[in-house]
């Protein structure tokens, strides 16, 4: 079997565990709403099932100085304990449930917010109190009050969050720490709250409960600690109990992207094995944009960790593990890191779901649907809702059609694929035709939609997944310059020139442009060469020249609006990188020669030369069959998906959603 390496047992302190997986923290957004526990017992319980054998949970607080914002639960509060209380009831007889003991420190979102110095974060408007010595003294005991309430409530093991730039790790650096006391001044006494917080724990719970340590393995923050001096800390902490080490990367103020699709696969690793090769006599935990069993056993047979923590991967295939298991890879929904319905949402304070598995945290409610009767179901395009409607009518019980008019499956997906950094949205496509094709869906490529097909189809019900078409653009001498849109240069039917003007400055106009000055994926050396991460306590984005003079216009706007708050900074900065240069608030005049004549805002003009124009101006639906059709048979059911219902951009997130909202509708009342 291709995965064995991956099923092989190991000792976690006092338990063991059946293979190297681990489902690591993210926080779900569940707290305060209704019926939380059974959410959690729903969401978690069926993770447990799919394979799990340890999942640690969303951040508990250990006070309420430390919540990351109202939506977190804090082990001071009897109400939050008792939900978990009933929580772990639940899923105790199906693994172990981890606590993550939790404090903000200067990133919590509210005003009570404390830190080792009154230093504000650069993605947080309030400015921390400094925490006294005292005051430290008390969150050490809080930590280790709340590790024995996490114990005595049911919880079978705990990790601390010492990482991501949280309280822990704040205090262990010298950006962050300016302290002179026992807790600063030095490498040695900035160790010291995150190894006296241990020792109050291991003090709390007894020596044979496991307690996980996530430090931080490289913080990405100019001037923080050195590799040697991290070593020195994980070297300490197992001296003081840690019976592993989860190796965290990156704060959430880095500039460095540490898990959307732009870092390859399987890269952090390489700072794990550091850890791996110095502290070799507990178990090292890997985690970071790890979302395939390949990368797994490469992890395992280069030695860089004994353990895997996944936590988006979860969220994207709560049965993961379970089909790696049986030796299915193909049918596994891999998580794309594209992070639009997970950390969007939790920085939103949102429920967390999965941009690919819109069933992630609603499995309350689709578990509490009636049986459907079987319908005839015709489902037009095979974009991203089109696959999700297809796949969810298929799951219920429907017979299903699929019409595509091109030769593939995926729609803009496709186009999606080739853009660097975006090759995961393949395994979306991947993922839906396995699917497809295992659950006998009818597919029909090569076939174009029309109404005369359709009334031959006389389904019970069509859903219309059209998607869009770009918006067309004019200017005074357009035909002066080679000419394209998006679609064009995206599908490999249009090849721009040297000096490209792009055409609009939304998330289409932002990741065109990065294929144009990139066009390929980068491996991890060309990534960690181009952030500098070898440095290690100096890692940032490097300037370098790319083959083509890119310019991004829009008329107003913010350049890179519609892309995703965790992600879009990190694609705007590789562009400045490459010296894009962009331009808004402006009046496209006309196209000389020279190049392309705008109006500025003060009234000026500028001539931005350039030997190709790349559309990207917009899009709009592709509605006309699916409204001639509801015209023509209202007696009948008809949804209208994603862009042809709206046309924003590239939405696969809403596209999929409303996709499997279309398919659990069939046969419902209108």
């Amino acid at each position: 079997m291709p995965y064995d390496s991956i099923f092989q047992p190991i000792q976690l302190g006092s338990v063991t565990l059946p293979h190297r997986i681990i489902m690591g923290s993210m926080h779900l957004g569940l707290e305060g709403l209704p019926n939380t526990a059974d959410r959690m017992i729903s969401f978690y319980g069926r993770r447990f099932d799919g394979g799990c054998s340890l999942i640690t949970t969303g951040g508990i607080s250990i006070n309420e100085e430390g919540l990351g914002s109202s939506a977190f639960f804090n082990f001071q509060k009897d109400e939050d304990c008792e939900e978990l209380r009933k929580v772990n009831s639940a899923l105790k007889p199906k693994g172990i449930f981890c606590a993550q003991l939790f404090h903000a420190g200067r990133y919590a979102y509210h005003r009570n917010l404390v830190a080792p110095s009154a230093i504000r974060a650069p993605i947080n408007r309030y400015v921390p109190k400094e925490l006294s010595e005292e005051d430290a003294w008390r969150t050490i005991e809080d930590f280790g009050i709340a590790a024995m309430r996490a114990k005595e409530i049911g919880f079978g093991a705990i990790e601390v969050m010492g990482s991501e730039g949280y309280l822990i790790n704040q205090f262990l650096s010298p950006v962050t720490n300016k302290r002179e006391d026992f807790f600063g001044g030095s490498h040695e006494k900035r160790m010291n709250f995150g190894i006296e917080v241990l020792k109050k724990i291991r003090e709390k719970v007894g020596k044979d409960y496991p307690v996980i340590y996530r430090m931080s393995g490289i913080d990405l923050i100019p001037g923080n600690p050195s590799l040697n001096e991290v070593i020195e800390f994980g070297i300490k902490l197992k001296e003081n109990g840690a019976d592993a080490l989860n190796i965290g990367i990156g704060w959430h103020e880095s500039r460095v992207p540490t898990i959307s699709m732009l870092v390859p696969r399987g890269a952090w690793s390489k700072v794990s094995h550091h850890f791996k090769k110095a502290i070799p006599d507990i178990p090292i935990i890997a985690s970071n944009r790890v979302n395939v069993p390949e990368t797994i056993v490469r992890i395992l047979k280069d030695g860089e960790a004994d353990i895997v923590s996944m936590a988006r991967p979860m969220l994207a295939d709560p049965y993961f593990i379970e089909k790696i298991y049986n030796n299915q890879p193909n049918r596994v929904n891999t998580c794309i890191a594209c992070n639009q319905a997970c950390l969007d949402h939790t920085f939103k304070e949102q429920m967390v779901s999965c941009l690919v598995n819109p069933e992630a945290n609603r499995e309350l409610e689709f578990e509490s649907e009636g049986k459907h009767k079987k319908h005839h179901v015709v489902v037009v395009g095979s974009g991203p809702g089109g696959l999700e409607a297809a796949r969810t009518a298929a799951l219920i019980g429907h017979e299903v059609i699929i019409i595509e008019k091109s030769d593939e499956l995926g729609g803009q997906l496709n186009m999606a694929a080739t853009i660097p950094g975006k090759f995961e949205f393949k395994e979306t496509i991947r993922y839906f035709k396995n699917e497809l094709y295992a659950m006998d869906v009818d597919i029909r490529l090569h076939t174009e939609a029309n109404m005369e097909l359709l009334e031959k189809l006389n389904p019970d019900a069509v859903i219309f997944a059209t998607g869009v078409k770009p918006r067309e653009f004019k200017i005074p001498g357009l035909e002066k310059k080679k000419v394209g849109y998006y679609t064009d240069y995206l599908t490999g039917k249009f090849e721009p020139g040297n000096q490209v003007v792009v055409i609009g400055g939304g998330g289409i106009a932002c990741d065109s442009t990065h294929k144009l000055i990139e066009g390929k994926d980068s491996t991890i050396d060309e990534y960690f060469k181009k952030y500098n991460i070898p440095s290690y306590s100096n890692a940032e984005i490097q300037p370098f020249t790319a083959e083509r003079k890119v310019t991004i216009l829009r008329r107003s706007g913010k350049i890179g609006s519609g892309l995703g708050q965790t992600t879009g900074w990190a694609l705007l900065q590789e562009l400045k990188a490459a010296g894009v240069d962009f331009y808004t608030s402006l009046n496209y005049k006309e196209i000389r020669e020279d190049g392309l004549v705008i109006e500025q805002k003060s009234g000026e003009e500028k001539i931005i030369p350039c030997d190709t124009v790349l559309i990207c101006a917009g899009q709009e639906r592709e509605d006309s069959l699916a409204n001639e059709y509801k015209e023509k048979h209202p007696e009948k059911q008809v949804f209208i998906i994603g862009g042809a219902k709206e046309a924003g951009g590239l939405d696969a997130k809403r596209a999929i959603l409303e996709g499997s909202e279309a398919a659990r509708a069939i046969g419902l009342k209108k």
